[in-house]
């Protein structure tokens, strides 16, 4: 397994200086003490505040920013990422409708990670007490919930891998001299890879609910709508689900609620039959309510059935578009 680590790695490193000469070069951040790294952060939460109303100002503050803040506090060094910084600039930049979402979110991480430098700069040295209990509420993040140290059972399925490498060297290296050999085995790992694909693509279908193709919820989703459940009371519980946390949720009812309002003005008669693109297609192409509409069921689509991470800017975004449909 280390092995095949090492390949990939190898292979990204050849990879990586060749995309890189697509895009911008941005110079790496200078040294930051503690302060400084404050002064960072807080000069780069206000930028973010702003983006909201400003959203042409998201490409200036991308070629601004660095790919790391080099951070010395008490003869340590620590490597800040910033790479979910700049992919929010890039979303921004591509679509600066989202502007407000984005800034919210943007604006709420530099707060956080401006909060915990304070308090980090406040903590006495002295006190391992403190630091230990610092140390301890930052791994019981949800980032750090999968970080554990290896069991019994992996160190010897890491062993029994190395030994699995051993003897595909040793055969690879003999059939190197016999070309016959080498088209058999060549044919045997395409066969594999394509029973591999194979197998993958017949459990992803079996995991989609012909069931969920449909406006009509399953027992699971459906939880309290009812035949007499209106648009805006659907509204509602999209915002209850999303005060909650519940975004993926949200967006659900949020797409069934714009197909229902659009339902309500006499655009269509609601079919449960019908799939997403029907009733996307039943609009007129110089429709203004299909728009709004496509961005919904593209945003419902990936996140539901592509299982795509949904964001306070994706609730944001949808929720924003099915205002603009009334």
């Amino acid at each position: 397994m280390r092995r095949l680590l090492l390949l990939l790695l190898l292979a990204v490193t050849i990879t990586l200086p060749a995309l890189g000469g697509q895009s911008g070069k941005v110079e790496p951040s200078p040294q930051l003490d503690l302060g400084s790294y404050l002064s960072e952060l807080s000069r780069w939460s206000e930028s973010a505040g702003r983006l909201g109303n400003h959203p042409e100002e998201a490409a200036s503050l991308r070629k601004q920013l660095p790919e790391k803040w080099s951070v010395s506090v008490q003869e340590q060094q620590f490597q800040v990422s910033t790479r979910w910084l700049g992919d929010a600039l890039d979303k921004l930049t591509k679509n600066p409708k989202s502007a407000p979402g984005v800034s919210r979110e943007m604006s709420h991480r530099l707060q956080s990670m401006l909060d915990d430098a304070q308090a980090l700069a406040h903590n006495s040295p002295s006190d391992p007490g403190s630091a230990r209990a610092k140390l301890d509420n930052i791994l019981n993040r949800r980032e750090f919930r999968s970080v554990r140290t290896s069991n019994e059972m992996e160190s010897l399925w890491d062993e029994f891998t190395d030994w699995v490498w051993a003897i595909l060297n040793k055969i690879l290296n003999h059939a190197a001299g016999h070309p016959k050999v080498t088209r058999v085995l060549l044919w045997a790992v395409v066969a594999l890879l394509s029973l591999a694909f194979l197998a993958w693509l017949i459990y992803s279908l079996s995991r989609v609910s012909l069931a969920g193709l449909t406006l009509r919820p399953s027992r699971a989703q459906s939880g309290k709508i009812g035949s007499a459940e209106t648009w805006r009371e659907m509204v509602q519980r999209a915002r209850e689900a999303a005060a909650n946390g519940d975004f993926r949720e949200a967006i659900r009812i949020i797409y069934t609620a714009a197909v229902l309002s659009l339902g309500e003005s006499g655009a269509w008669r609601i079919d449960p039959a019908r799939t997403h693109r029907e009733y996307l297609h039943l609009l007129p192409q110089d429709s203004s309510q299909r728009p709004p509409l496509s961005a919904i069921t593209h945003c419902f689509e990936r996140i539901w059935y592509g299982h795509a991470a949904a964001t306070a800017a994706d609730y944001d975004a949808v929720m924003s578009q099915l205002e603009s449909l009334q």
